[in-house]
């Protein structure tokens, strides 16, 4: 018999797992599909990674800090800036200090008036005092309401908050709790953001090490005893003193005896998001900033991702990741491959001309239906805790925090911490 049996190899699964090992539990987790990770996955196409989408580490996170070893991921740093792109017209945006190659562009770009870019400096001196985690409690209002407040322009949120943080909460309209912008704004301030130079993929490979995991088995019941739980796996029976259900909210429902959209977890929604991705046999700008798309349209965000980390793309040849969000109009869903790549190459031509798109060789588009769930303002008052109906399980996930990479493992951290019966990481504080 095990001491935990997890169920799910997403990066909240993989944590808890983790801990739970190092603490010198038995434990075996379970994973249904073929490979660990999740959505934070990464594969090789004709010599170009390929991500699941478009991900980034911010690596100030303070699960990260706890659970990876950063040197190991040889990761890349992104450049502290964005590049806002209106037809052929591209202005960088950036932290001089850090990207001193987007001093001269932010001076004069006409994108931010130079009141914005006074408001940017004062809000990250304001919001680099307080501990990261404080930003989360408190006061909640939208993203949108929150930077009107601070005085922000019409063509600050069009132009750099709409696409930038677009690609952070996957939806323009800035809806998203001003908690979450403050906290992600933070971090992204102290630490940056960054890549492992082989792929986000490394991260779950990373939490895996050492741990007993078993991928193509899917558990379809739970039955507690009262000093155990039997789990039924498609590969036999499972005894586990404690289990923890790591799986997204829709797979979790029926392990748990609850009906999808019936319980506290479920009914919150689902973001989704498209990404295509671009092989061009020759560089078609020199730029390994962000690209943020300034105009309506399809295109969120894209990146020269073979310039921003070298080794994704083969010598002499470039990649291209362009986001699009599934709250664009006419976009995903409603599109199918062939009519979203049209599109998009139609807007790509707005950007580079038609001679230059003609020559980007589409490698793929990858859907994820949920990338997301949606985070309102005061939506952390209605998060779901880690009990669940049946004795002797726990729910672990990134509903139950905050979607996003710190989500999941402190959840998963928090269930190891509840298994565990450690006091000191139970009550630590959402984001710390």
């Amino acid at each position: 018999m095990h001491d935990v049996l997890v169920i799910g190899g997403g990066l909240a699964g993989l944590t808890a797992a983790r801990v739970l090992t190092r603490a010198g539990q038995r434990v075996r987790l379970l994973e249904a599909a073929p490979e660990i990770g999740g959505r934070v996955r990464t594969r090789v196409m004709e010599g170009f990674t390929l991500d699941a989408g478009y991900q980034v580490l911010f690596p100030d996170y303070p699960a990260v800090r706890r659970n990876l070893d950063l040197g190991a991921l040889d990761l890349v740093p992104i450049a502290p800036a964005g590049v806002v792109r209106r037809g052929r017209r591209a202005e960088a945006l950036g932290d001089p200090l850090r990207d001193p190659g987007s001093l001269g562009s932010t001076l004069l770009s006409g994108a931010l008036t130079l009141g914005d870019k006074a408001r940017i400096g004062r809000l990250a001196l304001e919001l680099g005092a307080p501990p990261a985690h404080t930003l989360l409690v408190g006061p909640d209002e939208s993203t949108e309401s929150y930077l009107r407040r601070q005085g922000f322009s019409e063509a600050a949120l069009d132009h750099f908050f709409r696409p930038f943080f677009g690609g952070v909460f996957l939806r323009r309209d800035l809806a998203t709790s001003a908690r979450l912008f403050r906290y992600y704004f933070r971090l992204l301030m102290t630490g940056g953001a960054a890549l492992p130079r082989a792929g986000m993929g490394t991260i779950p490979a990373q939490l895996a090490q050492g741990l007993d995991v078993r991928t193509g088995v899917r558990v379809t019941h739970l039955q507690p005893h009262g000093t155990h739980v039997t789990a039924q796996t498609s590969a036999g029976e499972l005894d586990a003193r404690q289990v923890i259900v790591a799986t997204d909210t829709w797979s979790a429902a029926p392990l748990l005896g609850e009906e999808a959209g019936q319980n506290e977890a479920t009914p919150r929604g689902s973001l989704g998001s498209a990404y295509l991705y671009y092989a061009a046999a020759a560089p078609v700008e020199k730029q390994h900033r962000l690209l943020l798309n300034g105009e309506a349209g399809l295109i969120n965000n894209a990146q020269w991702m073979g310039q921003a980390v070298p080794g994704r793309a083969p010598e002499g040849q470039d990649l291209l990741v362009v986001t699009v969000l599934a709250s664009a109009q006419g976009g995903v869903p409603a599109l199918d491959d062939a009519a979203l790549d049209a599109r998009v190459r139609g807007e790509l031509s707005r950007w580079y001309g038609e001679a230059a798109v003609s020559g980007l060789r589409t490698l793929g588009t990858e859907r994820i239906p949920h990338a997301q769930y949606p985070q309102p303002p005061g939506y952390a008052a209605t998060l779901p805790g880690h009990a669940t109906p049946l004795p002797g399980v726990l729910r672990a996930g990134e509903v139950t925090s905050m979607s996003g990479i710190q989500g999941a493992m402190e959840s998963g951290e928090k269930a190891a911490a509840i298994a565990l019966n450690d006091l000191a990481a139970m009550s630590r504080p959402r984001g710390a």
